[in-house]
C-alpha cells in the first residue's frame, strides 16, 4: 500500500475499501444558475393553483392565473388564464389565452385565444379571436381592426373602431 510516498512492496495486496469521498454522495450543481423570472421573461406576475385574488389588478406586464381570480384585470401584456385557472370578471390585455374557465368578458387588443379545455361564458372582443376544437363558448363575438397607432396609447383597451365598413 503507497502511503505518504512509499511504493507497494512487490507481491503485497492492496485492501480495496472505497474512499470516503466516493461514499459520500456529492450534490449535483445546475449547469447555469437559475434566472430570477423578470430577467428572464419581463414583468410577469403569476396567481397559482390553490391561490384566490378578490379586486382589481393592473399593470404594465403580463400575467398568468391557474388559481381563482374575481374581479377586473387591466393589463398591457399578455394574460393566461390556466388549465385550472378560474376567472370571474372583465379581462382587458394586448393577448388573451384561456384554456381555464373565465365567466365575464374578455378584450384583447391584439388577440384572444381560446383552447381545447377553455370555457368562457361572456363576451369576446379582439381583433383576432380563435377558438380550438373541443372549446366552450357561450356569448357574443366581436371583431374589429384596431385603430391605426393604438397600441401605443394608454387607452388602447377601448381604441377598436365601432366602423363595421372596415
Amino acid at each position: 500500500m503507497a502511503i505518504f510516498g512509499k511504493k507497494p512492496e512487490q507481491g503485497s495486496q492492496t485492501p480495496s475499501t472505497p474512499s470516503v469521498s466516493a461514499a459520500v454522495a456529492t450534490p449535483r450543481l445546475r449547469s447555469k444558475p437559475l434566472e430570477p423570472m423578470s430577467a428572464a421573461v419581463g414583468k410577469s406576475s403569476f396567481l397559482g393553483s390553490g391561490c384566490a385574488f378578490e379586486g382589481e389588478f393592473n399593470g404594465d406586464g403580463s400575467f398568468e392565473c391557474s388559481g381563482d381570480f374575481q374581479g377586473t384585470i387591466d393589463i398591457a401584456g399578455d394574460l393566461v388564464i390556466g388549465h385550472g385557472g378560474v376567472a370571474r370578471g372583465e379581462l382587458k390585455a394586448r393577448r388573451i389565452s384561456i384554456d381555464g374557465r373565465l365567466r365575464g368578458d374578455a378584450t384583447g387588443t391584439e388577440k384572444v385565444e381560446v383552447g381545447a379545455s377553455g370555457h368562457v361564458e361572456g363576451d369576446v372582443r379582439a381583433p383576432a379571436v380563435q377558438f380550438a376544437e373541443g372549446a366552450f363558448f357561450e356569448g357574443n363575438v366581436e371583431m374589429r381592426r384596431a385603430k391605426a397607432g393604438a397600441a401605443a396609447t394608454d387607452d388602447a383597451h377601448d381604441s377598436l373602431d365601432s366602423d363595421p365598413a372596415q
